[in-house]
């Protein structure tokens, strides 16, 4: 799904992601319910879709309806309780289930925004979007004409100055931005936690040449900072009208790295595991939620990678992996605990050895072509 439009759906294809085909459907659903009007509860599974599972909790809250929103058991055990709470608090009827949340929609009262976002910002995000362009969605400020940036820092103050400058929430408000301007059409961000991939891929390569196409240099996403990471380390990217070059330039002792990973915590498997493969002494911050992710990611990370070199896990937050003295095997097995990212954290193995992984297939979450593009790197 190449473009999005602020009124209408538009197509998915094969190669799109899953989660973007989730949301298609949920999105697809909810319009027929809001235009045939039934009054039974409708049921909008959103599967493992962390994201999703948030911005819906907030959309149905406010959409006419009776819903029950569920998705795996994976996924009920993520966090949401913060936003159920606020929602409630400002009238919304949201109530535990068996399999999710009961939502019968109703108007929600909302001035200002006090949100606990420790475990995700994407919980403000959801409120963000619940607003709209022009508060539409709520009864709150009916009567004022508000501008939405002005709006949307009447809400993020009320966070904290941190919270306010997340690349997610910078991100969300860049999109409301640009649809409450009267632009209806504009591409997709590119994904650069995907992109991260190729960046510690080419480090391990003498004379690595790849082109990202379609992805571009921005201050939106936190994940982008792999290219200033990785500058550091030997790494040139440029880009160019086609996407962007990422080329393997120099071959470094990299010394001891300490990186804070608490606004790219997606990045946190590949980064771990680039340290076991190159060598070199990393420390990473930030990890207090990744056992929340699609799964116990840090637990795994650290019971996985310790096969292969020394690491101290000083606290739920952070950790160092030392620098590898030993041989790597040749043959390396591993599960991909049904979480994209590990997959292709694995993946990196592959330039030692033969690797074989379980379930490789669950990396079409986010990135459907990895595989091919894996195989067919001049087309990458």
């Amino acid at each position: 799904m190449q473009y999005v439009n602020t009124g209408t759906l538009l197509p998915v294809f094969d190669n799109d992601p899953n989660d973007i085909k989730i949301v298609y459907n949920a999105l697809k659903t909810i319009d027929l319910q809001k235009q045939n009007r039934v009054g039974e509860e409708v049921t909008i599974d959103v599967e493992d879709c962390g994201a999703v599972y948030r911005f819906l909790m907030a959309q149905l809250a406010a959409t006419p309806g009776k819903w029950l929103l569920t998705g795996t058991p994976r996924l009920l055990q993520r966090p949401i309780l913060p936003l159920v709470n606020f929602l409630n608090t400002h009238g919304a009827k949201i109530e535990k289930a068996d399999s999710g949340w009961h939502i019968e929609g109703a108007d929600l009262q909302i001035d200002v925004v006090e949100i606990d976002t420790t475990e995700t910002s994407q919980f403000l995000s959801a409120i963000m979007m619940l607003k709209g362009p022009k508060g539409e969605r709520t009864k709150a400020r009916k009567d004022e004409s508000t501008n939405l940036i002005s709006q949307i820092s009447h809400l993020t103050s009320h966070i904290s100055h941190l919270t306010s400058q997340n690349p997610y929430i910078r991100m969300t408000k860049r999109i409301l931005q640009m649809s409450g301007d009267g632009i209806r059409w504009f591409s997709m961000v590119s994904d650069w936690s995907a992109a991260v991939f190729w960046f510690a891929n080419a480090l391990l390569i003498p004379d690595a040449h790849y082109l990202l196409k379609n992805l571009h240099f921005d201050r939106l996403q936190g994940d982008a900072i792999i290219a200033t990471l990785s500058a550091k380390w030997g790494i040139y990217a440029s880009e160019n009208r086609v996407g962007i070059e990422v080329r393997h330039i120099h071959q470094l002792d990299i010394l001891k790295q300490t990186i804070n990973v608490a606004n790219m915590p997606d990045t946190a498997m590949i980064l771990a595991t680039l340290a076991v493969c190159y060598p070199f002494e990393l420390t990473l911050l930030g990890l207090k939620n990744l056992n929340q992710k699609e799964s116990k990611r840090l637990d795994i990370m650290v019971n996985e990678l310790s096969k292969f070199t020394t690491i101290d896990q000083h606290s739920e937050d952070s950790i160092t992996i030392y620098k590898r003295t030993n041989e790597l095997p040749k043959v390396f097995h591993f599960d991909s605990y049904n979480d994209h990212r590990f997959v292709m954290a694995w993946y990196l193995f592959k330039n030692y050895g033969t690797v074989t992984i379980e379930n490789p297939e669950c990396v079409r979450k986010s990135y459907p072509e990895f595989l091919y593009n894996y195989h067919n790197t001049e087309e990458t």
